[in-house]
């Protein structure tokens, strides 16, 4: 409570309030400090939890770890920057003797879809109500509108001409149902939304049985400005969580408390490098997928030289205390087979 959402009333996919910070010793202290005020006592939003220093503690000092590895969400593969990060992070974690293996969870696309639709169920005339004479809308946010409020016959010609001139399923199958819901339509997709989370969670707990799972934040390292025109779809590896966030790779540490409802945090890794992170030769944009053509239209290693790249550390629902925790092992195994990420100097 008190805090300010362009979305209202918006519950299917709940905006997310996670503090980032330019360590993460001072991330973990924020977020203990906070959880130790008892926050519940004055906003009943809040989980009546305590700190569990106990889970900090055991997640500090556990020897061995299971960690899946997300390598792709199958929509948008990740750019050559964010996979060597990914890379880098589960080399050393298997380097300090903890069992890395790849997962594959139940279809991203699938939850990128159900997304896609829930948050903008009411056709985005809730946000839209909040403009004043003068104020434009971010490039992303007004894309979506202006497909959104496209006539039905416009856009279901334009969903028949991407899936079977162009042959993309994917972007056809997120075109296709982008307009405002129905009560009725909105309940059913909420219904599949509890269904896949059920999915995710018996996938989790029975065929990957991590501790936790790293993934990209995002398939490609932070995009110029106004670049979101393009991007604004590629939003599939923290949107997937937000469902069961969308994000860039930040420079500085974050935790958000996520809607599968999985706890996930943010570390940089490591910067653009113009050498080894160029696209392979042959690399054609124009066979890609829609979602994944926004995504790569903008990237460009030797412009983006020197931008963070970062990972994603994902635990289960109200899994803070062993996130954070997580999160510190994998800075120290960093430290140890490759280096952790050097922040600026801020004399």
């Amino acid at each position: 409570m008190g805090m300010n959402t362009s979305m209202p009333g918006q519950e299917a996919i709940p905006s997310v309030f996670s503090p980032m910070a330019r360590t993460l010793n001072d991330l973990t202290y924020f977020t203990r400090s906070l959880i130790q005020m008892k926050p519940w006592k004055y906003d009943y939003t809040v989980h009546p939890l305590e700190w569990r220093e106990s889970i900090e503690t055991e997640y500090k000092e556990k020897k061995t770890f299971r960690v899946g590895v997300l390598r792709t969400d199958g929509v948008v593969d990740p750019s050559p920057a964010c996979a060597r990060a990914l890379d880098d992070v589960a080399k050393a974690l298997e380097a300090e003797g903890h069992e890395v293996y790849d997962v594959t969870p139940p279809s991203p696309y699938e939850a990128l879809y159900l997304a896609s639709q829930l948050l903008l169920s009411d056709g985005g005339n809730t946000f839209m109500s909040f403009f004043r004479t003068g104020e434009w809308n971010d490039p992303g946010a007004s894309q979506m509108v202006f497909y959104m409020n496209l006539p039905r016959p416009i856009k279901y010609v334009y969903y028949l001409w991407v899936k079977y001139v162009k042959r993309d399923d994917m972007w056809a199958g997120l075109l296709r149902d982008f307009h405002a819901k129905s009560a009725h339509e909105y309940w059913q997709l909420a219904g599949r939304r509890e269904a896949y989370k059920n999915k995710f969670f018996n996938w989790w707990s029975e065929e990957a049985k991590m501790d936790f799972m790293i993934t990209p934040p995002n398939a490609t390292p932070a995009v110029p400005h106004e670049a979101m025109h393009d991007a604004v779809s590629s939003c599939g590896y923290t949107f997937l969580f937000n469902l069961v966030r969308s994000a860039l790779p930040l420079s500085t540490p974050r935790l958000t408390i996520t809607q599968l409802d999985y706890t996930s945090g943010i570390i940089p890794v490591t910067h653009v490098d113009p050498k080894l992170d160029q696209l392979p030769a042959g690399f054609n944009i124009n066979k890609l997928n829609g979602v994944a053509r926004g995504a790569y239209k903008h990237y460009d290693a030797t412009k983006m030289a020197g931008l963070p790249v970062a990972v994603q550390v994902v635990g289960r629902r109200l899994e803070e205390e062993k996130i954070l925790a997580v999160m510190e092992r994998v800075e120290e195994a960093l430290d140890r087979h490759g280096g952790r990420y050097e922040l600026l100097d801020i004399d």
